[in-house]
């Protein structure tokens, strides 16, 4: 079953979703491999506004076996593919959206999109060199092509460029993956207005929640044998 009636059928099974006709045409115009551009901030709104209805109704305390929660992650599945076919098209026809002729609504629901597409490498791929154009024109920030290239750079095993892309160490710490020389890499945030390094890594690692982190340099305590 492709795609679009799949769509469908998630739609009969859920009438009051929302959105589901807007999706739809959406999904039937990628499809056909059309896109128009004129529309183009509408169907980036209609595509992140279905992608967060979806990620707002699922339960992440639920267990694995619950029938609710495997439709819901499935439904979230099928328009996540769904808005990735027709991003495709439109960055195909269209380029990145641009704050100066799209809104710069446009260009952070594509932003959404292609963020949230955690497992389509391709998408990503495909909306880079657009996102990296619209930012030497000074139409989308900079810190959002530095994410992204990180991203492509974590997912591929390359050392990152900006150094957005973090990950937990133990229960306690959070670290970068690898960088590139740190020295290019702060030079590179500060170019795209991101915040330093140490300032990052104070952040992620200020979340944690320390009550059992054993303190920072401790000893261990003496062993007393009697």
């Amino acid at each position: 079953m492709n795609i679009l009636m799949r769509l469908k059928t998630m739609c009969v099974a859920a009438p009051g979703l929302g959105l589901c006709a807007m999706l739809l045409c959406g999904a039937a115009q990628a499809g056909a491999g059309s896109a128009s551009c004129a529309a183009y901030a509408q169907d980036l709104a209609v595509m992140a506004g279905a992608d967060a209805a979806l990620r707002g109704r699922q339960d992440l305390l639920a267990s694995p076996e619950d029938p609710g929660q495997a439709r819901r992650r499935s439904q979230l599945a099928l328009v996540e593919r769904s808005n990735g076919v027709r991003l495709k098209a439109l960055l195909a026809s269209c380029g990145w959206p641009l704050r100066g002729v799209h809104g710069e609504q446009a260009g952070k629901d594509a932003w959404r999109l292609v963020r949230q597409a955690g497992d389509d490498l391709a998408l990503q791929k495909t909306a880079a060199p657009h996102l990296e154009q619209a930012v030497l024109r000074g139409e989308a920030p900079g810190r959002d092509w530095a994410q992204l290239d990180d991203r492509i750079a974590v997912a591929e095993g390359r050392p990152q460029r900006y150094s957005t892309r973090m990950r937990q160490r133990d229960a306690c710490h959070w670290v970068f993956y690898p960088m590139d020389d740190r020295a290019r890499v702060a030079e590179r945030r500060a170019q795209v207005g991101l915040p330093t390094l140490e300032q990052q890594e104070s952040m992620a690692n200020g979340m944690v929640i320390h009550e059992n982190c054993p303190p920072p340099n401790n000893p261990p305590a003496p062993v007393h044998i009697e």
